[in-house]
């Protein structure tokens, strides 16, 4: 159902069980009082900006007659995998049309977020040296659990980061939506600039500020490091394809999640595994290495580059392209609406100075009536 819409035009929808949907618009917002039971109407941006499409709603049987009631969508929390092939769609068209001042902010904070994620990781784990001793997988175990803090802060401030990149601008780019030399573009500046995000905390924050108090932690930090590039190449390559795979689960369930408390959770679990099982993430290793180097490794810059810089990063290239991106392209990213080319305009809005504002994101939502303003939206993602 297509209806024609002017800027304060007032419709009320006829509907089933004797409802009314009374949709007001001024032009800039679109809000639906306490809808219909039966019929779920929404304003589809991905489409046309005010096209009013009629949806079904999933129905369940009463308990007292027996018959299907329907079940109103909003009481779903979260999306289904073409709703949120959409989302990924749109955050990868977003990085792409970024003003590059604010991708090089972006990927900076990146960097930061991740290394205060490890440092935190590094204090818990460097300053439980009896548990160590005793059952050191256990202590890895709670260590762990501290270390996505850095990615629960890149996607909740919606951030730069490379790994999450990988996945995303893969994603769009197997739907025509981004261009190779764009998706170069983000994942270049993306790595350049969360390493120096990534060395900033190692120097300022942790080495000149002295927060590795303790000797036992600034000791377990140089013991932690010569075993992450001690080791043969071929193995930190595989644990950077472990890693990054893990990294494009999360970034694909914290986008169909709908609040920020499940946003959080799915994000956690898979980092939280990816540690405990030992798998290499470049970025954080920006932050771990030199940190153990600043007090004292038995290798120099050029084994760390070679023996852990080059495989971890191919390997997190490989598992965000090829065991992330691409499969899940293949799976839902094909038959998506944003693969019928209507969805790369939405990050082509334009703002007031007339260059790319580079915030479709504020439109996330695949469900929702209407535009909205970014700073209501809670679905801000990486």
């Amino acid at each position: 159902m297509m209806l024609d819409w002017s800027v304060g035009a007032t419709r009320r929808l006829s509907s089933c069980d004797g409802y009314d949907c009374e949709i007001y618009c001024d032009g800039s917002i679109s809000r639906r009082l306490p809808s219909c039971s039966g019929c779920l109407y929404r304003l589809d941006r991905a489409f046309h900006p005010f096209a009013l499409k009629e949806r079904s709603v999933p129905t369940t049987q009463s308990s007292q007659t027996g018959s299907p009631t329907p079940m109103a969508l909003e009481r779903v929390n979260g999306y289904t995998p073409l709703e949120t092939a959409t989302l990924i769609t749109r955050a990868g068209c977003e990085r792409e049309t970024l003003p590059l001042s604010r991708l090089i902010l972006k990927a900076f904070y990146g960097g930061c977020f991740i290394c205060l994620g490890a440092h935190v990781f590094l204090l818990v784990v460097g300053g439980s040296p009896g548990l160590r001793e005793s059952n050191e997988m256990l202590a890895v175990m709670v260590g762990g659990f501290t270390f996505p803090l850095g990615f629960v802060l890149i996607i909740l401030t919606n951030s730069e980061l490379f790994t999450s990149s990988l996945f995303f601008m893969t994603f769009t780019c197997l739907q025509r939506k981004t261009s190779i030399l764009g998706a170069l573009k983000v994942w270049v500046i993306g790595y350049i600039f969360n390493f120096a995000g990534a060395l900033f905390i190692a120097g300022f924050l942790c080495w000149w500020a002295n927060s590795l108090q303790d000797d036992t932690i600034k000791s377990y930090a140089s013991v932690q490091a010569e075993k992450r590039v001690n080791v043969q190449w071929s193995v930190n390559f595989l644990r950077g394809v472990g890693c990054n795979w893990f990294v494009g689960l999360a970034s694909f369930l914290a986008m169909t999640s709908g609040d920020h408390v499940s946003k959080i959770y799915c994000i956690w679990i898979p980092v939280w595994s990816f540690v405990i099982l030992g798998y290499q993430h470049c970025i954080a290793n920006f932050y771990l290495v030199p940190i153990g180097m600043f007090y004292g490794t038995n290798f120099g810059v050029g084994k760390y580059i070679y023996q852990s810089i080059i495989p971890v990063t191919i390997g997190n290239i490989v598992g965000g392209v090829f065991l992330a991106g691409v499969p899940f392209w293949f799976l839902y990213g094909r038959n998506s609406p944003m693969g019928l080319d209507h969805g790369k305009e939405l990050a082509q809005k334009k703002g007031p100075g007339g260059e790319p504002n580079g915030d479709a994101s504020a439109d996330m939502n695949p469900r929702e009536i209407g535009p909205r303003n970014v700073s209501d939206d809670p679905s801000q993602i990486v």
